[in-house]
């Protein structure tokens, strides 16, 4: 909350780097921790700045109140209940998601949509990969050991949910010149090398989408400082941005979503992927002659990689025709699948369509084949989302009453009740 009016320009807030848990501060703790205890000849140190935060964490929390820093670790969620990782990252390390489990997990991995659950199964398989190089590393350093794998990936989680950017570092010639040489020998000191931080208090600030702020650290005063490029009123709660990011990321990665985010979009990579399975499978059915064959469409969607083309297939709220990325996809594609047009005609004229020169006789019709795909797509999105948007609603409710205690919170319910509904709205704009 604003004691006074901020301006903008003005600093929000700047925290001490005696408090500032940085991975150079973790590195140096370890390795004369472990030179300490003769548990290790070498001074290589293989972890990430995430995997080092993490396993900071971790020890810290497993010392309980005999960590320095209990305060800061007890002050932290107990859990992650809203976000789906946490929920199905299973009992113990496994490289991919939970997907025998209680009817909690079930119910979770039914209800979310598929560009969510792919991006928890990658988060998935980052962090089992963390979990596996932090326990050889600490055993081959005699540190203490990883052994815990749910307190584990509560520890990842608070990294990733808290962490934050350093930004540029700002200080003038003179403090350089005299002290810039000897503060990396200071215990407290962080270095160079250091892109993101761990800062108690920044927790307390909540995201909005309106934010703007800028973040640097100030080698004269020795802080972190966050700038705000808005103003806020006294009384006013202050709040940081966390990014452009749209919900299926926000849930992801914070375990929240906003009602009316403006980043919002319909993601048609998945309904991209299932139609290039449905073309193929039914040109092998229609078995015609070459080039137009199901190994045509391979080759173009190969293509559209190569370029860079192909994936990101992002639907706006308010778009007038498909984007650029999925008109190219579709162009082409189409022009095979539908025309019948031959593989090497197919792409001369894809070639002179995004020169912007004339295509020829089948320019009209390739426009309609794309705007009826898009309509399809989203027509199957919309029957999609109202069945999610029964399972997530009052109705569904009905159903996890069934599973008592151990279902999933009601927060994240509501959450991916709110995703749903995102979807089902641009869905429906895009019907017509």
């Amino acid at each position: 909350m604003a004691t006074r009016d901020i301006g903008p320009g003005e600093d929000v807030v700047r925290i001490p780097e005696r408090l500032l848990i940085t991975a150079s501060k973790v590195k140096r703790a370890m390795l004369a921790r472990a030179a300490a205890g003769k548990t290790t000849q070498s001074d290589r140190w293989d972890l990430s700045e995430h995997q080092s935060l993490t396993y900071w964490v971790y020890a810290e929390a497993e010392l309980q109140a005999r960590s320095k820093w209990h305060s800061y670790i007890s002050s932290l969620p107990r859990d992650f209940a809203s976000i789906p990782l946490f929920v199905l990252s299973g009992r113990s390390p496994s490289g991919t998601i939970d997907i025998d489990s209680s009817g909690c997990v079930q119910w979770v991995i039914a209800h979310l949509p598929h560009a969510l659950r792919q991006r928890v199964s990658e988060q998935q398989a980052r962090l089992f990969g963390d979990w596996a190089l932090t326990c050889s590393f600490s055993a081959a350093f005699g540190l203490q050991p990883v052994s815990n794998w749910r307190l584990y990936v509560w520890s990842w989680l608070v990294v990733s949910t808290r962490c934050i950017h350093l930004g540029r570092q700002s200080s003038s010639a003179r403090h350089t010149q005299t002290t810039g040489a000897s503060c990396l020998r200071d215990a407290h000191s962080i270095s160079s090398q250091d892109n993101i931080t761990l800062a108690p208090m920044l927790d307390l600030l909540n995201h909005n989408e309106h934010a703007s702020i800028s973040t640097l650290f100030d080698a004269d005063s020795r802080e972190f400082v966050i700038k705000t490029d808005v103003p806020f009123k006294a009384g006013q709660e202050v709040f940081i941005s966390y990014g452009p990011h749209d919900n299926l990321f926000l849930l992801a990665e914070y375990g929240f979503v906003l009602g009316r985010n403006p980043f919002q979009h319909l993601e048609l990579d998945h309904a991209a992927d299932l139609w290039v399975t449905a073309a193929k499978a039914r040109m092998q059915g229609l078995r015609r002659v070459a080039p137009a064959c199901p190994a045509s469409i391979g080759t173009l969607v190969d293509m559209l990689k190569q370029r860079g083309l192909w994936g990101d297939f992002a639907l706006l709220p308010g778009d007038t025709e498909p984007p650029y990325r999925l008109q190219s996809a579709l162009r082409l594609l189409l022009a095979v699948e539908q025309q019948g047009i031959p593989l090497k005609r197919a792409v001369a004229q894809w070639e002179r369509w995004r020169r912007g020169e004339p295509e020829g006789a089948e320019s009209g019709a390739l426009d309609l084949a794309t705007s009826n795909w898009v309509r399809a797509a989203c027509q199957g999105l919309l029957s999609v989302s109202a069945r999610m948007l029964d399972g997530t609603g009052d109705m569904g409710h009905k159903a996890l009453g069934s599973l008592g205690d151990g279902g999933p919170s009601a927060f994240l319910v509501h959450c991916i009740h709110t995703v749903w509904l995102e979807i089902n709205t641009i869905a429906a704009c895009h019907c017509s």
